[in-house]
């Protein structure tokens, strides 16, 4: 398990709670303000999440920046990361303070020129998200370069110049995401910014999820006979996407919170019965892409206790 301090934990309380039953892979897109949307969300923990995001950049290089990022397209989300003052948060569940950005029609004032190694990292350094820019190329988008220190159980390499149907080929039951696939990707990425939430329950805090730790982490958190909630953390993935015609590209954007999964649960009431039905009524075949397959009875005989 994470060693050390263990400081970038998002408040309860602040945590969003997108759970539904009966559980289903689908899109649940929600629109954004078009001329002011809140792609982005600055808090108290700028500093850490910077911290953390530099050492993995250390560390792992070769997966923390993927491909060749387009110039205009790295000035623009530069522009965004001049943020409000840091606060408390909306009290909306959010995560904290929403950034809104120029309208998208607008080009920000280019920054001080940089080189155009550093670059990437800049962009990188200057968000609280992981961001991905993707190309229009012979009427679809695909990725052309994965800024991603924190990936939820998905390696970036694999990503690049994907469209969106074979990104989410690996995607337990994807039917639903992929028979919106076109329909979504020209509303999202091409005319509309939009949000949406992914949440996952996972045996470690660490920001930087990489599939090929993982599995070990809940092993090691099965193998201990203590009670299993108390150890785990609800992860989100607070997805946004930030259309840049005048680029033919557009931007997504993943910021993650991350908070004790007992703390979330009792933040408000019913959530352990919500999420053990949530849990109940995934399939086989989700449960293991979410690496729950060992974990599941103890998880819900734990939740049937809380409810």
């Amino acid at each position: 398990m994470s060693t050390g301090t263990i400081d970038w934990l998002t408040p309860a309380t602040r945590m969003p709670w997108p759970v539904q039953v009966p559980f289903r892979m689908r899109p649940n897109l929600e629109k954004l303000d078009a001329v002011s949307p809140a792609l982005l969300i600055r808090d108290e923990l700028f500093d850490v999440y910077q911290r953390e995001r530099a050492k993995v950049i250390a560390a792992h290089g070769d997966r923390a920046a993927v491909g060749d990022a387009n110039e205009d397209v790295l000035e623009a989300i530069r522009g965004l990361a001049p943020s409000p003052p840091v606060g408390e948060g909306r009290g909306e569940g959010d995560g904290g303070v929403p950034v809104t950005v120029t309208p998208a029609h607008r080009t920000p004032s280019p920054p001080a020129p940089l080189p155009r190694g550093e670059r990437g990292t800049d962009a990188a350094l200057s968000l609280q998200e992981d961001f991905v820019i993707l190309k229009a190329t012979d009427g679809s988008l695909r990725t052309e370069f994965l800024s991603v220190c924190f990936p939820s159980r998905w390696d970036p390499r694999e990503k690049l110049s994907l469209d969106f149907m074979a990104i989410h080929q690996p995607v337990a039951d994807n039917a639903m995401l992929q028979a919106a696939g076109p329909n979504l990707m020209a509303m999202a990425f091409m005319k509309q910014p939009m949000l949406r939430h992914v949440w996952l329950i996972v045996p470690n805090p660490a920001l930087d999820q990489h599939p090929e730790n993982n599995a070990a982490w809940w092993r090691e958190a099965l193998a201990d006979p203590a009670p299993l909630l108390p150890r785990l953390y609800f992860r989100i993935e607070r997805q946004t996407t930030w259309p840049l015609p005048q680029f033919e590209r557009a931007v997504f954007f993943i910021r993650l919170l991350m908070s004790p999964l007992l703390h979330v649960l009792r933040a408000a009431p019913g959530r352990a019965a919500e999420l053990a039905a949530s849990l109940r009524s995934m399939t086989p075949a989700i449960v293991a892409y979410r690496g729950m397959t060992d974990a599941l009875p103890r998880v819900l005989a734990e939740l049937d206790q809380l409810a």
